[in-house]
């Protein structure tokens, strides 16, 4: 029995108490040292940015309150205090003589105007203007028939027309038309009043007297368009 007893006490790891104690400390040694090398074998954790979950706490020193400063008031721009203005002193000379007056130029002193020559007066036909129309008769109306001036005098080809319609149209041969004076120097109502005995000229000036321009008679310096005329054409030889 007792050999069984002891072979089970050893059996089962049961060792005096005085051996207990290093066995103790060799496991309590060896599962420190399991540890730290766990520690030292694990993997570098990256090192990654903050998340938003991250906080940081900074210290900043609060502001000293500073006592409210008054506000500069602007202070009133000086008032300048103007002196009245005196007034300037009349200084008076005695005995003085007194002051004489002039006017304009000094070296026109003396002048004297009735000594400078009249100027020699216009001719009375330029003072005046251009004379009068002549009045060279009667009218087929009864008034006066004034002489007429030319404001453009008719051309060969105006006048050859017509008056190859005359019985006779030879140099030193006429014909006379008295023609109303109308607006922008035409004629009208043109009858004829004379010609060369027996050349008809009177009717073939009368025919061609449209295209006459021809001014109006002038009375007292003034233009009078519907008083008559006296138109002449006077035939050359070549």
């Amino acid at each position: 029995m007792n050999a069984s007893t002891t072979f089970l006490a050893q059996d089962a790891g049961l060792l005096p108490e005085r051996r207990r104690v290093p066995v103790l400390a060799l496991v309590i040694a060896l599962h420190v040292l399991a540890i730290l090398l766990l520690l030292l074998l694990r993997p570098a954790l990256p090192l990654g940015k903050k998340g938003p979950a991250a906080m940081v706490a900074v210290n900043i020193a609060a502001p000293t309150p500073q006592r409210a400063q008054p506000t500069p008031q602007p202070r009133p721009k000086p008032v300048s205090k103007r002196s009245a203005p005196q007034p300037e002193p009349i200084v008076t000379a005695p005995d003085a003589p007194p002051a004489k007056w002039s006017f304009g130029d000094p070296a026109l002193r003396g002048f004297d105007l009735k000594s400078v020559p009249s100027a020699e007066p216009a001719p009375a036909q330029l003072a005046a203007g251009p004379p009068d129309s002549a009045v060279v008769g009667l009218a087929p109306d009864g008034s006066k028939l004034y002489a007429a001036e030319w404001q453009r005098e008719p051309t060969d080809a105006e006048l050859g027309f017509y008056l190859r319609k005359a019985r006779y149209s030879g140099p030193g041969s006429y014909g006379i038309i008295a023609c109303r004076t109308a607006p922008r120097f035409k004629v009208e109502d043109c009858r004829p009043i004379g010609e060369t005995p027996g050349s008809g000229l009177g009717y073939a000036v009368t025919e061609a007297a449209w295209q006459f321009r021809v001014k109006p008679p002038r009375i007292n310096g003034e233009y009078q368009v519907g008083t008559w005329v006296s138109i002449r054409i006077d035939l050359r030889g070549d």
